[in-house]
């Protein structure tokens, strides 16, 4: 499956497809309260998002979210927080493919590497990287 140009993970599709009966609801729990690179990570998967349409929809509405506003998107303006990475303002190349259960998205970054995307996560104030692959990034959870 592609969206935007861009192939889903086939670990992503078949995950996707697990969760098809429960609309995309999965509500899982890390393992550990850490991602895949050691650092203190507190979230769960609520929700995956399943088809070309609702990730197109979702993937979409980043832009609206996440606009420069004199703080978000200025250089310079990132967090220290643990896997912190620049504020994202073009999301060209990012698919949001599900939510935590406070309403953070969780993306894929495909930013650099296209055959082989990042999974990131908007954390309170800041996107973090949190996983090198969907296949690491399921391995946070149980």
């Amino acid at each position: 499956m592609q969206i935007n140009g861009m192939d889903l993970p086939i670990e992503y599709v078949a995950f996707a497809a697990r969760y098809r009966n429960a609309a995309g609801f999965c509500n899982l729990r890390l393992k550990e309260e850490l991602d895949s690179f050691g650092n203190v990570l507190q979230t769960e998967l609520a929700h995956i998002y399943m088809d070309e349409v609702e990730l197109t929809a979702q993937t979409a509405q980043l832009e609206a979210f996440f606009t420069g506003d004199g703080c978000y998107g200025e250089p310079g303006s990132g967090s220290a927080g643990p896997g912190a990475i620049a504020d994202i303002v073009d999301f060209t190349e990012v698919i949001c493919f599900g939510m935590a259960g406070d309403g953070s998205q969780f993306c894929l970054d495909y930013r650099g590497a296209r055959s082989a995307p990042s999974v990131i996560l908007w954390d309170d104030d800041y996107w973090r990287k949190i996983s090198n692959s969907f296949e690491d990034f399921l391995l946070l959870f149980s």
